[in-house]
């Protein structure tokens, strides 16, 4: 049941590649997945890449102290979470700080203006919806997530939580005191 024009494994390890001679190929050269053992690779290796003879084909790491993977993370305190979460609990529909509040009720330890934007920008962006009323205003919801923050960090939420909210909110583990 083999089509006329399909040459055998014993053709094409022997030397002819569709009639053109000098390039071999195994049989498993076209079965195995690239830079298998018992692969041939063809193509040379790309700058910044590992060399061929080393097995990888992943970045190099790079040798810069001044590399952003070698610097400390700077997560911000527990406290200033707290704080945080505290405020953001009170304006959940617009839950952008003035510079006032920044710079006054929210300033538990020093922080760098850039490093509190961008904290409040991923907590809006991961644990809040964003919504648009009839009237084209934006405002936002907590979702599953900022509650189970809340919880985790033992704030007494005031209200109840949405019931759409609470059926997908993780049940909170049991501590082993």
């Amino acid at each position: 049941l083999r089509e006329p024009n399909c040459r055998s494994s014993a053709t094409i390890a022997a030397g002819s590649h569709h009639g053109r001679p000098g390039i071999a190929h195994t049989p498993l050269d076209f079965a195995a997945p690239y830079n298998a053992p018992g692969s041939v690779s063809v193509s040379p290796p790309l700058d910044g890449y590992a060399s061929e003879n080393s097995g990888s084909h992943m970045p190099r790491a790079r040798s810069s102290s001044s590399s952003w993977k070698n610097q400390p993370r700077n997560s911000i305190s527990k406290r200033q979470k707290l704080v945080f979460y505290k405020w953001l609990l009170e304006n959940t529909r617009f839950p952008f700080p003035s510079d006032e509040e920044r710079l006054g009720r929210l300033a538990v330890e020093p922080m760098s203006e850039k490093q509190f934007k961008y904290w409040f920008a991923n907590i809006r962006c991961r644990q809040f919806v964003k919504h648009r009323s009839p009237n084209g205003e934006f405002f936002f919801t907590p979702n599953a997530k900022f509650y189970e923050s809340c919880l985790r960090l033992k704030i007494e939420i005031s209200g109840c939580i949405p019931v759409d909210v609470r059926r997908v909110m993780r049940k909170p583990r049991r501590s082993s005191n």
